[in-house]
């Protein structure tokens, strides 16, 4: 049996064989006596060998094999268990009995230190990212569902993204999720906002529709397909992962985006998108991330000439950016 061990019992031990009076049965002569000694004189050297033949754990990795197992006294075995039991948990130590019982797959999962199969997970754990569907409020409560890290990264964003609108003034929300911005414009302004959101994802939408009914106004639709004259248009994160099979690039997809939320607001449009500055090491594959300089440009030149109505604020992270596009009154 494999066993991990934090030390190993270490005695030197010599072995000095002798041969006394007692250890000689009666012998008649002086060759005789002399056979008998050369005998137990072997027999101590063969077993001083043997004990020099037990290996010596492994210091490093604390680990011994089913040889030096069998080839170790009771006492050692006894010793080392103890240690065992008192350098790790309870529910990480397991005795002879259970390990005898355990099968093959559940030795081998549990000296690899992973989860033995069909063994329950612990109650409250979930995997990351992952829908609970024991859990009915997961998609209706979940920052994770709808692209945030946590509740006050997503209020942040929202806090950040309509910072210039006024309360009262009418809100597309491009790629809404559940709806949730509505929920921040009405505890921000105290009141019932003027908000409509659309999204693709039906199951958002009928989450959200649940959740903040019957004062909220949400559509599963295409965003292209919107014909809504509103005073602003917002698009938060929504821009920030591919969620379509598109071949067209980042780039592209951003600067429709705009200009489709540009041809339905009255008074401008925002939108927080992913930026080429964001640290290498944070990206995923997955991320839609845009030049922010390359994207001013185009709307500078778009909607901006003579009046310098476009704004870009990059200074809330060095991986998002913010911006603005108002139009011309």
């Amino acid at each position: 049996m494999l066993r991990k061990i934090k030390k190993m019992l270490t005695n030197d031990t010599k072995v000095t064989p002798t041969v006394t009076e007692t250890d000689l049965p009666d012998l008649e002569t002086n060759e005789e006596v002399f056979e008998a000694q050369v005998e137990a004189r072997e027999d101590g050297l063969a077993a001083a060998e043997n004990i020099d033949k037990v290996p010596e754990p492994d210091s490093d990795d604390d680990y011994i094999s089913d040889e030096e197992w069998e080839a170790m006294t009771p006492e050692q075995r006894a010793e080392i268990e103890a240690e065992d039991a008192e350098d790790d948990d309870d529910e990480d130590y397991i005795s002879d009995e259970e390990w005898e019982a355990m099968s093959d797959a559940e030795k081998k999962a549990w000296e690899e230190d992973e989860e033995i199969p069909g063994e329950e997970v612990e109650e409250g754990a979930q995997p990351e990212n992952v829908a609970d569907d024991d859990d009915p409020d997961y998609l209706k409560n979940s920052p994770e569902v709808v692209g945030f890290d946590d509740k006050e990264q997503q209020v942040d964003m929202y806090d950040i993204a309509t910072e210039i609108i006024e309360p009262g003034e009418s809100v597309l929300d491009f790629g809404c999720g559940r709806g949730d911005l509505s929920e921040f414009l009405y505890r921000r302004d105290g009141e019932v906002p003027n908000y409509k959101g659309v999204d693709i994802n039906e199951q958002l939408i009928n989450a959200g529709l649940e959740k903040y009914a019957p004062d909220v106004n949400l559509e599963c639709k295409d965003w292209n397909s919107l014909e809504d004259q509103v005073n602003w248009c917002v698009n938060v994160g929504s821009l920030c992962t591919r969620y379509d099979g598109s071949a067209k690039d980042d780039f592209t997809l951003v600067t429709e985006t705009l200009d489709k939320m540009m041809n339905l607001c009255t008074m401008g449009s925002v939108l927080v998108l992913f930026s080429s500055y964001m640290p290498k090491e944070v990206q995923e594959e997955e991320f839609l991330i845009t030049d922010p300089m390359k994207v001013f440009d185009y709307a500078m030149k778009k909607y901006g000439q003579d009046t310098g109505n476009v704004l870009i604020d990059h200074s809330y992270s060095d991986s998002a950016y913010k911006i603005t596009i108002l139009r011309q009154q």
